[in-house]
């Protein structure tokens, strides 16, 4: 390979502050990184070359110096914010050890038999023998598999004529079976039984049933389905194996780390898992069956998932988020580089990006910063027009199979189409393969935008999201609208004030508060744009008095609050204290007065009046 490679490191310096350098680097293959762990903070690298370099190292610091014409200040911001990006990714991360636990079930007791001689060293095997018996395994008559991977409950009967807490073995049984079916070893062959009974009749202990079944239940984590065994089983069938994939089996008898980087805050989630209906989007998403519904909301399976990052960029509301750079750490990422306008940002992998060094020859052109991610399928519609409303030229997505990306396909789709709509600029947002990025690199894209947008990385993904619409449709004075399509988080909720009691319940569940209250005025208030149409609101509103409509029209009214529904305060008859609608009081009499011997006229006072009241009276 060529010498014409730079090594920046940023190290602690004798102060204490970082210290920056750039020199030329000596790739040679198989070769130790030429640096001491020493002081070293972070170094220019690609950890698929150097695994053991003992400090982070940086793939987008590697790119920007060599194929980047940037000023040493630059690579050193880049360098800075790399650090910050490495030191602020937290999760949890753990081994979890194997279990060699395997129930295994065949028809044959020959075959049966050969497994466990072949395996019974290395695996803890539970073997049980159906339809067919044979003295060494339990025999069931039926089983039925129930559970999940790694949580699989076998229900299965198995015949037990022989009760061994009464039997003495006294030897009588054997000698007195006409058919010979019963031997030392109590064991008796059903195949040759004729279910005379006359084993029963001589037993002194009443310790033989001849029809005798036992029930048992056993949980295992992973079944194996022998020969020709026809067994009905659940739908995930993760756990349960044939012999043709025993050796996918095996492939899980190894320690593997577990890294929590996809986590889901329920505290934004707009799945309700006590009604068990909202946004499911992320649930759409997974194809690993990782996210699972619960009483509580979504659960993540750490173990399951596969960081593939689907969940994350269809999320509307930021809470699923990805723990490698969260949506406060993008935000902050991009603000400390402070990227020059019309820049093109080229978004991949290592893998990817580590293919494009390779090719560096071809690469050289002006304006362009990469940038490792993981995975770009975390990109949502907020990072893309987010990228853009900074002064982004153009954002490409690397990814070695875009055409598997659907979620991210859509987001792309409709920042496309948004773009074009505001500002009139096509294929800003490109979803590509390295192996494309390589023909259309050279290509230069100026930005329309003059002052990049102001957002705060504590406010949530979808307050942002609404923040860059509302300066796309401030800096352009146009406005656009987004059709009706389930997979686009966008809709709006109308209400009919004559039903609506101001009960709020819908309020409870809007946890992205798109619906709130003005309590001075008791009005149901409502800001489209932060509504993602998930309407667990119309679910839990015992008036039906919402009515939701997909898509939106991003005027003003998108971003400003809107009344729902209001209606005249009921005031405490003794204090003034504002406690409720005249309204709902006013249906709580009707219903009352249907009643007999009912004191209504406390109703008339808070609650707080309203006790002293009731002692009062009492007194």
């Amino acid at each position: 390979m060529k010498k014409n490679y730079s090594l920046c490191l940023l190290t602690q310096g004798r102060n204490g502050t970082p210290e920056f350098s750039v020199s030329p680097r000596e790739l040679r293959s198989g070769t130790k990184f030429p640096v001491n762990a020493e002081n070293v903070l972070l170094a220019s690298g690609f950890p698929c070359l150097d695994p053991d370099s003992g400090f982070p190292l940086s793939p987008t610091l590697q790119l920007n110096s060599d194929l980047g014409q940037y000023s040493t200040e630059f690579l050193e911001c880049i360098a800075t914010t790399e650090l910050m990006r490495v030191n602020e990714a937290t999760f949890r991360s753990y081994l979890i050890e194997p279990d060699n636990r395997l129930c295994v079930i065949g028809c044959s007791a020959e075959g049966l038999r050969q497994f466990v001689d072949t395996y019974g060293g290395i695996l803890e095997i539970e073997p049980i023998l159906l339809t067919t018996q044979a003295p060494d395994f339990p025999s069931a008559i039926t089983a039925e598999l129930t559970g999940e991977t790694g949580n699989y409950t076998l229900h299965y009967s198995l015949r037990s004529p022989v009760i061994p807490e009464r039997c003495t073995y006294c030897g009588a049984c054997g000698p007195a079976c006409p058919e010979g079916c019963l031997d030392e070893w109590l064991h008796i062959d059903f195949t040759l039984c004729s279910l005379c009974k006359t084993c029963e009749e001589v037993c002194p202990v009443d310790a033989i049933d001849i029809h005798g079944v036992e029930e048992r239940t056993d949980n295992v984590p992973a079944v194996l389905l022998l020969e020709d065994v026809s067994l009905e089983c659940p739908e995930d069938t993760g756990g349960i194996y044939r012999q043709e994939t025993l050796h996918e089996f095996f492939a899980t008898q190894f320690p593997f780390q577990v890294d929590e980087v996809v986590t889901c805050n329920t505290s934004l989630c707009q799945y309700s898992g006590k009604h068990r209906t909202g946004c499911t989007l992320c649930l759409d998403a997974c194809t690993h069956n990782a996210i699972q519904k619960t009483g509580t909301g979504l659960l993540i399976d750490s173990v399951r998932c596969e960081e593939c990052g689907s969940c994350i960029g269809v999320c509307p509301t930021g809470a699923m988020q990805y723990r490698r750079l969260g949506d406060a750490s993008f935000i902050a990422y991009f603000r400390s580089l402070q990227i020059e306008p019309g820049t093109t940002v080229v978004l991949g992998s290592e893998n990817v990006l580590h293919h494009l060094w390779w090719h560096k020859e071809q690469l050289r052109g002006p304006q362009t910063l990469f940038v490792e991610l993981p995975r770009v399928a975390t990109m949502s519609l907020f990072h893309l027009l987010f990228l853009y409303a900074c002064g982004v030229g153009r954002v490409l997505l690397l990814d070695t199979n875009p055409e598997e990306q659907s979620g991210l396909k859509t987001q792309v789709a409709l920042a496309s189409s948004l773009i074009a709509a505001y500002w009139q600029q096509q294929d800003r947002i490109i979803l590509t393969t390295p192996v494309q990025y390589l023909q259309i690199a050279a290509d230069h894209h100026p930005s329309p935008v003059i002052k990049p947008v102001t957002l705060s990385p504590n406010d949530n993904r979808r307050k942002n999201l609404n923040r860059v619409l509302a300066f796309f449709t401030d800096a352009t004075g146009r406005t656009t609208r987004i059709k009706k399509n389930r997979a686009l988080p966008f809709a709006r909720i109308s209400c009919d004030n004559e039903r609506c009691t101001q009960c709020y319940a819908c309020l409870n569940e809007c946890r992205i508060e798109a619906l709130h209250t003005n309590q001075e005025q008791l009005a149901l208030e409502y800001r489209p744009g932060l509504c993602v149409g998930c309407g667990v609101c119309l679910r839990v509103c015992p008036e039906n008095a919402l009515q939701m409509k997909q898509g939106a029209l991003l005027d003003e009214t998108f971003f400003s609050n809107t009344v729902l529904a209001e209606a005249e305060p009921m005031r405490c008859k003794e204090c003034g204290k504002i406690f409720g609608t005249k309204k709902s009081y006013e249906r709580v009499m009707a219903i009352l007065s249907q009643k007999e011997e009912v004191d209504t006229l406390h109703f008339e006072h808070c609650e707080d009046c309203r006790v002293i009241r009731l002692f009062a009276g009492a007194e």
